[in-house]
């Protein structure tokens, strides 16, 4: 059986140099104002595509260091602060991973389920949106829609501000 086509809206390119930048100072220097930029329009356009009448919001979750020692914030909570969301994925902590900024493409497609579901029995029969910010191989989207699907969702799509 072949996987499930995500089908992710994006708001921007991130192949040019000011969205690179955007993401160097905001996403890996950590600076948590810079989420103003980008965060009305990018709920807007959430709320506009996928009303939550129809549709769960889920975003995609930080390992523990990261948001813990490193940033000291998840940066998709930031620019989708005023969603409600579902929390129903988590990173698996006990694993030991490198992070997907640091790989490169191959390495990034031979990553492993970095996910634990917390509450599959909450999925079944949704619609779900998985949120965050940069779909680079998608590798992390798929891997997140896998466990909704698996776990009972009728359907999964993705938003990111850049592609």
């Amino acid at each position: 059986m072949g996987k499930t086509l995500l089908n992710n809206q994006a708001l921007y390119c991130y192949h040019n140099e000011a969205m690179r930048d955007y993401f160097e100072q905001y996403k890996f220097a950590g600076d948590y104002y810079l989420r103003k930029v980008f965060q009305a329009e990018f709920q807007q356009f959430i709320r506009q595509k996928y009303p939550q009448r129809k549709w769960k919001y889920c975003i995609i979750p930080v390992d523990r260091q990261t948001k813990a020692s490193e940033r000291g914030f998840n940066q998709v909570e930031g620019l989708a602060a005023k969603l409600k969301n579902e929390r129903w994925l988590r990173m698996d902590d006990a694993r030991h991973r490198i992070k997907q900024s640091h790989k490169n493409r191959a390495e990034r497609m031979q990553t492993q389920q970095p996910f634990i579901l917390k509450s599959p029995a909450k999925v079944k029969n949704q619609s779900v949106v998985l949120i965050d910010d940069i779909y680079t191989t998608g590798r992390t989207l798929y891997h997140a829609q896998a466990l909704l699907l698996d776990a009972g969702a009728t359907e999964v799509r993705s938003v990111t501000l850049a592609r």
